[in-house]
């Protein structure tokens, strides 16, 4: 009984059941956040692969960088501050649970307009809590990803394509002093070219690098800044050169084009432009200084 009591007095192991009931909330937000941010990217790549009716082995087994990245991204947000109160009100998971319907719709690109607006809702309406803040930005890069920048690339595709059409000939040249471009074919034979459609665009790749620049400064607790913001311009170079080289590596034969665009020369190149989205950033955080940590 004299060590209850002591103990009770002292704030010993009266206070655990306290303290554990006052963790309860923060878990909950925790968990509530990053059920809806796995499950909007499980439920995307899942209808991505039931829709296709032959995905074949190379669908089956790649990976969607830009949804790992910003799943890691997110859970490092929500894990690193473990003192940080995070709480989610009613109206916020109101919202996610709205939100979230969009998974059962058989349409993968609807799943993105329903993490959009969970992360219009979380900036707009929670922007003065820095960890939902970041979720947010997190989210929306993502949505624009996967789904805004695609539809935007559609709209612009004929102006933007010539540019590009253009710029791979001029490069070419310098391999193929014979290659041909019209509209948007490319050809370095006479019997054999390829067309230039909107998934070979650079444009994608660029969008991809913005998100994974996002992610890496969120999981280092890196604010953007100018500095950043150099680093993603310089990663830019790199990346459309990596896909400007595929497109010209396609062009000799349709045994090259098989390659470089559906086999294992495609898993290469995207592992490559990873890297090259990753670079510049990842130097930049280990020279930049850790930001002070800020109350939620």
């Amino acid at each position: 009984m004299a060590e209850l009591l002591t103990g009770c007095r002292g704030g010993g192991p009266a206070k655990a059941p306290r303290a554990h009931a006052a963790n309860l909330p923060v878990r909950a937000a925790r968990g509530n956040l990053l059920v809806f941010g796995c499950g909007t990217a499980i439920s995307a790549a899942l209808q991505r692969l039931l829709l296709d009716p032959d995905p074949g082995i190379q669908r089956l087994t790649e990976l969607n960088f830009g949804e790992v990245f910003a799943t890691l991204a997110t859970m490092a947000v929500l894990f690193s501050d473990r003192h940080v109160r995070l709480a989610l009100t009613r109206a916020d998971r109101a919202v996610l649970v709205a939100c979230a319907l969009t998974w059962f719709l058989p349409e993968p690109h609807a799943i993105y307009a329903g993490m959009t607006l969970a992360a219009a809702w979380l900036l707009a309406r929670r922007s003065q809590d820095r960890v939902l803040a970041d979720i947010g930005q997190i989210w929306l890069a993502l949505s624009l990803c996967e789904l805004w920048s695609k539809l935007v690339f559609k709209l612009f595709y004929h102006a933007i394509e010539p540019v590009e059409v253009a710029l791979m000939a001029w490069a070419g040249r310098f391999a193929y002093p014979g290659l041909q471009a019209s509209g948007v074919y490319l050809s370095a034979r006479p019997d054999w070219s390829i067309v230039m459609l909107e998934g070979c665009s650079a444009f994608h790749n660029l969008s991809l690098a913005a998100l994974i620049w996002l992610c890496v400064l969120k999981i280092a607790g890196r604010s953007i800044r100018r500095e950043a913001l150099g680093a993603l311009a310089v990663s830019a170079v790199p990346v459309v050169a990596i896909n400007v080289a595929r497109i010209l590596a396609m062009l000799p034969s349709a045994e090259a084009y098989r390659y470089w665009h559906d086999g294992a020369g495609s898993v290469t190149v995207a592992l490559v432009s990873v890297a090259a989205s990753l670079l510049p950033i990842v130097l930049h955080v280990e020279r930049a200084p850790c930001r002070l940590a800020r109350p939620a």
